[in-house]
């Protein structure tokens, strides 16, 4: 399945994306490079996919709901889909995806799912609107998975943080939480180095912080990162990757004990009939 590319300029900023997965392959500021990472499938073949209707991965790839068994691969089926543009002007793009049958032998839920691109000065918010189309329940996660670009050895940057944190990095284990975390103590910045990700992500639930910034080691601001409301944050790259991933996130992955019952999956964010569910990050270079 292939989506068409289209090339967006507001403002400052400039952006380049696929209507397949509604996925962001470009963004600059001010004439700037790529904040993004370029795509190179020896290392990855996505540059900043949207994940909906789930998290990370579920047990086994399959949950049961109300007595039938469904498959669904790890974060789900929207970034291997076509968006709708519906929506393009000055200062918003809106892409959307709705239900339909293939969708429905996956998810049994009626849905509408937009993803917005919105910018305000050097800024690009990336909005999610879920909308409950059907007449019981909906469940689902949603989440951002961008790759920016980095160059040279990961060890030359660092995340920078706006105070001092002590949290708890949820440990994973063969694509599942293993149930175990181990505390972090962050005295503002974090030095990056490949052997943090020996263990996959670093994870953090109910992050303490809702603005991350990603620094060349004693150098530039490479950009600025903010989410107020996410329900977790993953940190993550590839062994000699060009690229590292600040992934906001509103649900996570399943973890061992998990029973497969999507009635009972943790993280999972709930609409009545009717319901809209938004959630949304922004990254860029903040004055």
């Amino acid at each position: 399945m292939k989506g068409e590319i289209i090339r967006w300029l507001s403002g400052s900023v400039e952006v380049e994306l696929s209507t397949l997965g509604a996925e962001l392959q470009f963004v600059s500021v001010d004439g700037g490079k790529n904040l993004l990472w370029s795509k190179n499938d020896i290392h990855w073949n996505r540059v900043a996919p949207h994940l909906f209707p789930i998290v990370g991965r579920l047990k086994g790839d399959q949950y049961h709901f109300r007595g039938d068994v469904f498959s669904m691969r790890q974060h789900g089926f929207a970034r291997d889909r076509v968006f709708d543009v519906v929506e393009k002007g000055p200062a918003s793009i809106r892409l959307r995806l709705r239900w339909d049958a293939d969708t429905f032998s996956l998810y049994p839920f009626e849905f509408q799912y937009d993803v917005v691109y919105r910018v305000e000065k050097r800024f690009l918010w990336v909005e999610y609107e879920v909308r409950n189309l059907g007449d019981s329940n909906l469940l689902y996660s949603v989440g951002g998975h961008p790759g920016f670009a980095i160059e040279g050895e990961l060890h030359g940057y660092e995340l920078r943080f706006e105070q001092d944190f002590v949290a708890d990095r949820w440990l994973i284990d063969g694509g599942y939480y293993s149930g175990e975390t181990t505390l972090m103590d962050v005295k503002g910045v974090m030095a990056l180095d490949e052997k943090l990700f020996e263990q996959d992500a670093i994870v953090f639930r109910n992050p303490p912080f809702d603005r991350v910034s990603l620094y060349e080691k004693g150098g530039e601001k490479c950009l600025d990162f903010v989410c107020s409301d996410w329900d977790a944050v993953g940190f993550w790259t590839k062994p000699g990757a060009p690229f590292f991933c600040i992934e906001p996130w509103w649900g996570w992955a399943d973890a061992w004990l998990d029973s497969g019952d999507f009635t009972k999956k943790s993280g999972l964010h709930q609409l009545v009939a009717g319901g809209c569910g938004f959630h949304r990050y922004g990254l860029g270079i903040m004055d």
